[in-house]
């Protein structure tokens, strides 16, 4: 074959493979596990631009949702908590029984009612919690993160009560994260102007971990 004959036969083919209908090889789209592993490298930015396209293009994957929702939480900015709070919200309610999904609403359902002192998130923070340890009692981040909500937060949601049974059963299932739990509510306590209940949360901490100083 000629040179000539060569090159006439490769200006051809984009026309030959258009009249066939053979489409090029697309790049291949990206998934949930790419960004599920950018998200454990803490490419939180390049996390989030992935899930936000799938997010977008799998409207009921809850897992993507989720995964959203933690990536603008750990990217930070002025909107990232009401951003992750409606990204997690939306998970938990794709896949309500989800403990993780409910357990992380939670707490950034907590932290927003803490920076808008506002009642109706602390009760939804507070439910979310109570349902994610209903699911999973031995998640012992979910009781701490109850445990606080009852020792800080004011009545009528607050209980001192609920806090010290928090700690008790955080103490059953790791002694020495119960100590830790009950030093924080007695200093909670103490705070809070609490005499008596600082004074038995400090003594249940020295019992568990009798060689720490108070």
């Amino acid at each position: 074959m000629s040179v000539g004959r060569t090159r006439a036969l490769g200006l051809c083919l984009p026309i030959i493979v258009g009249l066939l209908g053979v489409a090029a090889p697309a790049a291949a789209a990206p998934s949930l596990g790419d960004a599920v592993s950018l998200y454990r490298q803490q490419r939180f930015a390049e996390a989030r631009t992935l899930l936000e396209t799938l997010a977008a293009s799998q409207p009921a994957n809850a897992e993507a949702s989720y995964y959203l929702g933690m990536a603008l939480l750990r990217e930070g900015g002025p909107s990232s908590l009401d951003l992750a709070r409606s990204w997690l919200g939306k998970a938990v309610k794709l896949s309500p029984s989800n403990e993780n999904y409910l357990s992380q609403y939670a707490g950034v359902c907590l932290l927003a009612a803490d920076r808008d002192n506002s009642f109706s998130l602390a009760l939804e923070g507070r439910e979310a919690m109570v349902r994610a340890i209903a699911q999973d009692p031995g998640d012992l981040e979910a009781r701490e993160g109850l445990m606080r909500f009852y020792a800080k937060a004011p009545w009528p949601l607050g209980d001192p009560a609920k806090a010290l049974a928090q700690a008790a059963d955080i103490a059953k299932a790791d002694p020495r994260r119960g100590a830790a739990a009950y030093r924080s509510l007695a200093e909670a306590f103490q705070r809070a102007g609490l005499g008596g209940q600082a004074q038995l949360a400090a003594e249940t901490a020295q019992s568990l971990a009798p060689g720490r100083p108070q």
